[in-house]
């Protein structure tokens, strides 16, 4: 049940955090995974006994021949996450610029977008895309307006491609983390803080946790479900439990 055996998996943004921890699940569950990343992850890849496709996802002559050599190498893809991307998080719209709105688009969804163009010419029929958005695509905060507005795209993104894909039984999702410990959040940032306030977990999430959702999203066993995208947020969108309100009272 939920085996990736003999499946071909391609994730950019491989070499940390959830992409990483994704690649090691996939290649636990029987997959064959190709890890794409800006920096070396060769060693990465070779732990997994998968490959390590070095490439810029915002150059989309390198991701388009990311998908290329993947198929040449390891034949069709079955699963391919398109999970690359920064966050900039902290001055309000007004204050933030347009040359630094221009670069995240270019990373979190012009990325995403030629992810979404590209695998399905690398893929087998009845495959899973999978594409990592964020839990402030559905809510605002404030100093998150240009993340949350790319991410926001992917969850958009998400849907079209899920419908469009259907006649060849492409499953699209799009995950939607809250906090998580990644080279993105360090100890101390002001995410961590609120978190630790205000979710009903009371801590921030871990890769492995996400990932496991990922790894349910693309086997095969999960072929009723497309077009989604998913908060793994710790139960924060969901309500605010007893012991959390507690503690904002009693502060």
């Amino acid at each position: 049940m939920f085996s990736l055996k003999g499946l071909n998996a391609l994730i950019t943004g491989g070499t940390s955090g959830i992409g990483l921890a994704s690649a090691r699940r996939f290649a636990a569950a029987g997959a064959k995974v190709a890890i794409v990343g800006r920096r070396d992850g060769t060693h990465l890849a070779d732990e997994i006994n998968g490959i390590f496709l070095q490439a810029d996802v915002t150059d989309e002559d390198q991701l388009r021949a990311c998908f290329e050599e993947a198929q040449a190498r390891m034949g069709k893809l079955d699963i391919v996450m398109n999970n690359a991307g920064i966050e900039n998080s902290g001055p309000t719209i007004a204050e933030q610029s347009a040359d630094e709105f221009q670069r995240i688009l270019e990373i979190n969804v012009k990325a995403v977008y030629n992810g979404l163009r590209f695998a399905p010419l690398h893929m087998n029929d009845g495959g899973s895309i999978i594409n990592t958005s964020s839990d402030v695509s559905k809510v605002g905060y404030p100093g998150y307006g240009q993340y949350s507005a790319t991410k926001s795209a992917v969850c958009s993104l998400t849907r079209v491609a899920a419908m469009e894909l259907v006649p060849r039984k492409i499953r699209v999702n799009a995950i939607c983390p809250a906090s998580i410990w990644t080279e993105m959040l360090y100890p101390g940032h002001s995410e961590v803080v609120m978190t630790e306030r205000t979710s009903p977990m009371i801590r921030v999430g871990q890769p492995e946790e996400v990932a496991a959702l990922c790894h349910f999203l693309a086997a095969p066993d999960c072929s009723y479900l497309t077009g989604q995208s998913i908060n793994v947020d710790g139960g924060l969108s969901a309500g605010m439990a007893d012991h959390t309100f507690e503690r904002l009272m009693r502060d």
